[in-house]
């Protein structure tokens, strides 16, 4: 009888064996890739997870709805409204609550890295709860501002409206809660993207009436602004956001044979520049802050040119196309700053976005391009055939 057999390499057998249990192996096929895992291990289904940990929440929360509405002496409770006690306004109090407490205690528990020192591990969860919470909150606004204009004027008995409020409290939870279990690099990189940009719009579009564009980009978190806090925060939790990413990244880093002390600098670039995007948040460009605000502006960008002119010392085994592709950003940085500070075709504003937008997909590209070099180390030619 015809038997078929792997062949591989010395190396990742040595590797593997550092898994497998009595020498087994479970292989599956998932997204057009063959996945390795230890059988004996903990690989709980990310579902049944999710289903354990959210519905006993889910069920509180809909006869706390119930109690609440009972005890309001209303005969018939608004489907959506800000006026009066809702279905809407109890569901996203709740889920945003619940979200928030249920997401922090599964990362704890089951995602983040323990080894860490204790300041770390508090910040990074900390940090993506409040993120993962709040991206959550705002779907929960824009959706039932759909669902008021849609079923405007809607009404139900207080024991239908608290269990639909125990329905929309654990959709709400499973998502974060799923979440909250496969946390991943990429995941993080699109959190960033998700709350720098939707913060920066958010700001833009509260501050409209105000023509913040007449003055410059940082006028968004003055004093003068709007809503100057929806700026500022979206910048420090952008920072905090790019620090867990760092903590991830390095820690699968420093298991790479290439990890050497330049990607320890890299490591510290990166971490200075979340330092000064959190500075920029914390001290408006106002009064006594100005001079801080526009040095750590100024710093940020100036950190990503030395990162850039010093990209093929640092990664020297980088691609070609991404160190094409930083010089493009070089030049581009330079000569919207000739055109701003030399002849001023370019306003304060529009110079300010268009370093900041450069200067931070860069810093988000190069993450993504580290990521290559590292996994491309841990590439083994295999191969198959009969016996």
């Amino acid at each position: 009888m015809t038997k078929n057999y792997l062949e591989i390499p010395d190396e990742l057998f040595n590797k593997l064996s550092d898994y497998a249990q009595n020498d087994q192996l479970s292989i599956r096929l998932e997204n057009q890739r063959i996945l390795l895992e230890n059988p004996d291990a903990s690989h709980p289904n990310k579902q049944t997870l999710a289903l354990h940990y959210f519905i006993v929440p889910s069920l509180l929360s809909g006869i706390v709805a119930m109690v609440i509405f009972l005890f309001a002496k209303h005969s018939q409770i608004a489907f959506t409204g800000s006026r009066h006690l809702s279905v809407a306004s109890l569901s996203i109090i709740l889920s945003t609550l619940l979200g928030f407490f249920g997401f922090l205690w599964i990362y704890l528990k089951k995602s983040c890295d323990l080894s860490k020192s204790k300041f770390k591990i508090f910040r990074e969860s900390l940090t993506l709860s409040v993120a993962y919470t709040s991206i959550a909150f705002a779907v929960q606004i824009i959706f039932w501002y759909i669902i008021g204009k849609t079923f405007s004027g809607v009404t139900f008995d207080p024991f239908t409206a608290g269990f639909l409020v125990l329905v929309f409290v654990g959709i709400v939870l499973y998502f974060l809660i799923s979440a909250a279990v496969s946390v991943t690099l990429s995941n993080l990189i699109l959190l960033l993207f998700t709350t720098f940009i939707g913060g920066i719009l958010v700001s833009m579009a509260t501050n409209n009436q105000k023509d913040w564009w007449q003055h410059n980009f940082s006028f968004l978190g003055t004093g003068e602004a709007t809503q100057r806090w929806q700026f500022n925060i979206t910048l420090i939790f952008s920072a905090l956001i790019l620090l867990t990413i760092t903590d991830f990244l390095f820690a699968e880093f420093s298991k790479s044979k290439l990890y050497n002390y330049k990607f320890k600098i890299i490591r510290i670039f990166y971490i200075i520049i979340s330092i000064l995007i959190a500075f920029v948040g914390i001290f408006p460009a106002q009064s006594w802050t100005m001079p801080i605000h526009n040095n750590s502006a100024f710093g940020l960008v100036g950190v990503v040119l030395l990162m850039i002119i010093f990209l093929k010392w640092l990664v020297p085994s980088i691609s070609k196309e991404f160190l094409t592709l930083s010089w493009a950003a070089l030049i581009a940085l330079i000569v919207s700053a000739f055109a701003f500070m030399s002849i001023h075709y370019l306003s304060l504003t529009v110079f300010e976005i268009i370093a900041f937008a450069i200067s931070f997909t860069w810093l988000v590209m190069f993450i993504n391009s580290l990521r290559g070099v590292v996994q491309e180390e841990s590439e083994w030619k295999v191969r198959l055939f009969q016996k």
